[in-house]
């Protein structure tokens, strides 16, 4: 029996599922590291495992400094 002040669950999930893939983590030293990442080229290795953004120009994160 349920204590007084404990929630009884409910036997129905009404929220909706997540139907988004999971986005792939960043590893290594650009999680643990306190610089910025650089970006990631299209042709170095592993290339499952990442994510290639193309840079903006206009002075953004990955952007070269000027």
């Amino acid at each position: 029996m349920a204590k007084k002040g404990m929630a009884r669950p409910e036997r129905k999930h009404t929220q909706p599922r997540n139907d988004a893939p999971p986005v792939p983590e960043i590893q290594g030293k650009a999680k643990h590291g306190n610089e910025h990442a650089r970006p990631i080229i299209a042709g170095t290795a592993s290339p499952n495992l990442k994510v290639y953004h193309k840079l903006k120009g206009d002075g953004s994160v990955g952007d070269p400094q000027k």
